[in-house]
């Protein structure tokens, strides 16, 4: 298994928990590296080092390599010839940002059910009460929410699906996700070797300035 086979089975994990109408209907390029696998958020999983790494497994999963992806045959054409080359750009693919693509059925079969790895734990059986005694799980099941400690204690919902939340974290690249040196001025990232000092646009690349809310080139917001 290479970085290609990791990107394609996270790629369809993630898609099973978070997204399964992608299971069968189609979805932007834009939405694959932005939402449905951002190399920030998957790094760990993925096992992958680098973010020019990822963005050619990114690349080659587009170009329909091993079937995994189907999509327009003009940019599968293009990103063929750019993975074959011999300094090939990692980040063209970009370029095909509205493009719409689909999971391959035949591939998708082929994956693993990751839904059923963890079944739901099934209640235990509980023994008849005796006559004239107190149901207590009833009364809870009554109780007002405001007075339940059992609704009270009960997890919060987690994030949707690519939010970060307002965790205190290290900042971290806004290219790759590795971790910044704090207190430092940092001009390029040590992870990826990206310019941070350029604001560039997400979907295209095509370099933003300062209080730009929408891009020039693609027409997308300025995250």
């Amino acid at each position: 298994m290479d970085d290609l086979d990791r990107v394609f089975q996270r790629l369809v994990q993630n898609i099973k928990s978070r997204s399964p109408e992608h299971l069968t209907l189609p979805f932007t390029v834009a939405e694959l590296y932005e939402q449905l696998i951002p190399y920030r958020h998957n790094r760990r999983e993925l096992g992958i080092e680098t973010n020019q790494d990822y963005e050619l497994a990114v690349m080659r999963l587009l170009s329909g390599e091993r079937d995994y992806i189907v999509g327009d045959e003009a940019m599968q054409d293009t990103l063929k010839r750019e993975v074959s080359s011999a300094n090939p750009d990692t980040g063209a693919f970009r370029e095909f940002a509205t493009t719409q693509i689909s999971l391959s059925p035949a591939a998708l079969e082929k994956q693993p059910d990751r839904a059923r790895a963890t079944p739901a734990m099934a209640r235990p059986a509980m023994a008849p009460a005796a006559a004239g005694a107190t149901d207590t799980a009833t009364l809870d099941q009554r109780a007002p929410i405001g007075d339940s400690p059992a609704v009270a204690a009960r997890p919060a919902r987690p994030p949707a699906f690519g939010a970060t939340g307002d965790t205190a974290e290290p900042k971290g690249c806004r290219y790759c996700g590795g971790i910044l040196p704090e207190g430092r001025a940092v001009t390029f990232c040590p992870h990826c070797g990206q310019n941070l000092a350029r604001n560039q646009c997400s979907a295209c690349g095509t370099e933003m300035e300062q209080g730009w809310k929408f891009c020039i080139g693609c027409g997308r917001p300025n995250a």
